[in-house]
């Protein structure tokens, strides 16, 4: 089992048991499983949880329901007999009955990442009507949501950290919300930390490349003596500090020349140029 799957599976736990005080929500609670089911004419899911959630409200209205378990080619399927789609759907525009709309929706199809992993929330839908009536009640509670086609299938999805964390909450599902921000949270400190270890990886390749090309440079001034004596004291000085600390940063080269660290990166530069120049008059000569 994977980690987006057990997320989902706690966040369901927590939200299952907890049955609507008011009749129009406990009705809107069952709407919104039966706008993703996609067994026609009946109200069905492959979830347990769902299914329980959906009988407690049912029973709460004194509609008189059961269940039957229908086997499925790939999983086993879970039918509402006794009520009809009809009977439950309120189409009511109340704050309360929009999070118990949503909440039964997420129950019969919902899915999450795993806390740590990138924000992304999906409900599928049966058809297009569903899963815009969906974005609709997650617009009101402020929750940025999309409707897109996948596999044949309609899908509402939510895409960012924020509006995924505020979904949890408006559904009810506070410790998930708790969950999802602490994952939320140690997901920003690892990108951080890679980000960071990136651009320090990046900045000593750089170095070492550039004291690689410093020595070489060295080697090919040092191999042509008029060049050499004909260079500046201070780049003659600043070669030799390369050459007996190959493994010092500019900072520590310019402390033990005594300059500024500008000042030994002009030196070091001029050591290159020279080092190009005289390489080009060999190959001249060849």
């Amino acid at each position: 089992m994977d980690g987006a799957q057990s997320f989902t599976q706690r966040v369901a736990a927590e939200l299952a048991p907890h049955t609507p005080l008011l009749a129009c929500c406990r009705r809107s609670l069952v709407e919104g499983l039966a706008l993703v089911t996609t067994t026609p004419g009946a109200i069905a899911t492959t979830r347990p949880v769902a299914v329980r959630a959906a009988m407690q409200a049912l029973h709460a209205e004194r509609i008189a329901a059961h269940v039957s378990r229908v086997g499925a080619a790939r999983r086993v399927q879970y039918v509402l007999v006794g009520v009809e789609t009809e009977v439950i759907e309120t189409r009511s525009a109340r704050v309360c009955c929009r999070r118990s709309r949503l909440r039964g929706a997420f129950l019969g199809a919902g899915r999450l990442v795993r806390p740590d992993g990138e924000p992304y929330l999906e409900i599928g839908c049966a058809d297009e009507t569903g899963a815009t009536r969906l974005v609709d009640d997650f617009a009101v509670l402020e929750v940025t949501a999309r409707t897109r086609r996948r596999r044949g299938r309609w899908v509402v999805t939510v895409r960012s950290g924020l509006a995924v964390g505020a979904a949890l909450s408006s559904i009810g599902a506070q410790a998930g919300r708790l969950s999802f921000e602490a994952g939320r949270v140690i997901r920003e400190v690892r990108s951080g930390v890679n980000r960071r270890l990136n651009a320090e990886t990046a900045n000593l390749r750089r170095t070492v490349a550039a004291g690689v090309r410093q020595l070489e440079s060295i080697a090919v001034l040092e191999a042509d003596m008029a060049r050499w004596q004909a260079l500046p004291p201070a780049l003659r000085e600043a070669a030799a500090l390369r050459a007996r600390h190959p493994d010092d940063d500019l900072a520590q080269l310019a402390e033990r020349a005594g300059c500024s660290r500008p000042a030994m990166a002009g030196r070091l530069h001029r050591l290159v140029a020279a080092a190009g120049e005289a390489g080009d008059r060999v190959r001249a000569r060849r």
